[in-house]
């Protein structure tokens, strides 16, 4: 008889979840070196057949592959990569490609290469793609912070883990011939990375035109029209919460073929990653009566098959041993999650994270300017009561959509009267650094609902200049004044004297290394301080964060005025002025 096959773990009595087939079997598999080699129906065999250092029965407990999140981006949960993984982990998430082109706007390469480099030695395994668009929009549409060109695609390609040229959002400039963004795609190409998708209002011809760039997917907010026609024009169909309805993942579940359609979660604040990651995606898709199966595979095997990842996505001999314990399919968070066949999270805990944050002086706040006066929020009206012709964005309650208004706005010494209007203004960075800026453009706001106080924050999507946001010129002073002296961060007066609510971000203005429980609190109180001072909108400081982004559909505010997403335009506020 020959001497039984030695394994480093041996789980048994498990109940599979093969998300090849879509079916469960009970079995036991068996893995070396981090990777799985046996993996059987059935009972585990005899100890003299395959014996192992460690044995874990399952107890008839769901294994199921680890999740994969194939477009994300880490900034966006306030927190370092080390701290990202602790959130996640728990919830079963063994593998994200990140696109960190938050801190690519602000600090170009140099800041990417950080976020890879932070990014290393993680039990979360965290792939990257360099970000296609630094700046976001064209220079003309709003000043911004850094830049990123094709050679710096080449160079940054060679990093380990670079696999993606991230999405390219310019999608208006790409279909016009914008030299420069076909340039960058074509040294991502050249580099062999996947070309990633940003194209929320492209249909027809000009969708034709974007995809023939050699562009593989796209994320944004998707409806069953959108969803057939990216699919016939051979797109990969990222979904993320946001796009989560009965009638989309009915028109899903009547695809014969869903090999293309994957679960994905592109931006988590804080306060929601300690409650859930790509789990929150998958038990909200079966809840509107996605395929239980089916979406774990939305989640597993097809962003792995989509990045070329095959040693990923599925619980199968010579596959990375990534998986979860489970008591069901969907019952998050898992018992156990292993990365690599090792234990990294149990009972919905982290194991310690013993990689440190890397340090680097660039990341410091360049803010030096401590006062803009409160006469440069205000409307260039004149002092005086009057009546004036303005455009006003116009939000939603519940996405980042808006529309544009034209209207007569009663105002007093170039504050607006009108019960539903708050001022906004975007400072450019580097306008802080030396003296504060002599001049700023300001815009006009409705449908938030904020009835006093004020809003300031250093994160602003996509070149995260300074956005401003009050009721009054004197509550918007306050509120730029807290976050200066924050060093960076977000900052809501309430108004009526009342303190300041703060959350630190020191790393770039974009980032803290505390605990995501901590920073968490901290955004609770920003949200609940905000909808105590009036704001009714689904998720406050989303959308603040999203008014300035030039590229979101189909107003947003610059430090140039007001943007024509569509028409790649600047507006003044003011149209008699």
């Amino acid at each position: 008889m020959s001497a039984a096959v030695r394994r480093d773990t041996l789980v048994t009595d498990a109940t599979i979840v093969d998300v090849i087939t879509q079916s469960t079997y009970r079995g036991w598999f068996a893995i070396q070196r981090g990777r799985f080699v046996e993996v059987e129906a059935g009972d585990a065999p005899d100890e003299r057949v395959v014996s192992a250092t460690e044995v874990l029965d399952a107890a008839g407990a769901y294994v199921v592959p680890g999740l994969l999140d194939v477009h994300m981006h880490i900034e966006s949960s306030l927190v370092t990569p080390r701290r990202f993984a602790e959130a996640v982990l728990p919830w079963g998430t063994t593998t994200v490609l990140q696109d960190p082109h938050e801190i690519g706007n602000v600090l170009g390469p140099k800041g990417i290469l950080w976020m890879i480099h932070a990014a290393r030695g993680l039990p979360l395994r965290v792939l990257s793609a360099i970000p296609s668009c630094v700046p976001a929009t064209s220079a003309e549409l709003e000043t911004p912070n850094a830049s990123i060109t094709p050679d710096d695609v080449v160079r940054l390609a060679e990093e380990p883990g670079v696999v993606a040229l991230g999405e390219m959002m310019d999608f208006q400039g790409l279909i016009t011939g914008d030299t420069h963004l076909q340039g960058m795609l074509a040294a991502g190409a050249a580099a062999g990375l996947s070309l990633e998708g940003h194209v929320p209002t492209l249909t027809g011809p000009d969708l034709s035109r974007y995809v023939a760039h050699g562009i593989r997917s796209d994320h944004t907010l998707m409806t069953p029209t959108k969803l057939h026609e990216q699919l016939r024009k051979g797109l990969w169909v990222m979904v993320q919460e946001k796009s989560l309805s009965s009638e989309l993942v009915d028109a899903v579940m009547a695809l014969p073929d869903r090999s293309r359609v994957m679960l994905i979660t592109d931006d988590v604040m804080p306060n929601r990653l300690v409650g859930g990651h790509m789990s929150r995606l998958i038990t909200t898709a079966v809840s509107l009566g996605w395929d239980p199966l089916d979406a774990l595979a939305a989640a597993t095997l097809r962003p792995a098959s989509y990045l070329g990842l095959d040693d990923l996505g599925a619980i199968a001999p010579g596959k990375q041993a990534d998986f979860l314990v489970m008591d069901d399919v969907t019952a998050f968070p898992p018992q156990l999650v292993f990365r690599g066949g090792e234990r990294v999270a149990e009972g919905g805990r982290a194991r310690p994270v013993a990689v440190e944050t890397p340090n680097a002086p660039f990341l410091a706040s360049p803010y030096r300017v401590e006062h803009v006066p409160a006469e440069r929020f205000a409307l260039p009206t004149g002092p005086g009561a009057r009546e004036v012709r303005a455009r006003v964005i116009a939000v939603n309650q519940v996405n980042s959509f808006t529309t544009l208004d034209e209207r007569l706005v009663h105002v007093s010494d170039g504050v607006p009267r009108d019960d539903d209007l708050v001022l906004a203004t975007v400072i450019p960075r580097a306008s802080l650094v030396e003296a504060a800026p002599e001049r700023l453009e300001i815009g006009l706001v409705s449908g938030l609902g904020l009835e006093r106080g004020a809003w300031a924050a250093t994160f602003a999507h996509d070149s995260h200049n300074v956005f401003v946001l009050g009721r009054t010129p004197r509550a918007m002073q306050e509120a730029l004044d807290a976050l200066l002296a924050l060093g960076g961060g977000m900052v809501v007066v309430p108004g009526d004297g009342a303190t300041p609510v703060t959350l630190p971000l020191p790393l770039a203005g974009l980032l803290s290394d505390e605990p995501i429980d901590a920073v968490a609190e901290l955004f609770d109180a920003l949200e609940q301080a905000l909808r105590d001072a009036g704001v009714g909108v689904k998720h406050p400081v989303l959308l603040l964060t999203l008014l300035p982004l030039t590229v979101s559909p189909d107003w947003k505010l610059s430090d140039k005025g007001v943007v024509d997403v569509a028409g790649r335009r600047v507006l003044p506020t003011l149209i008699d002025a």
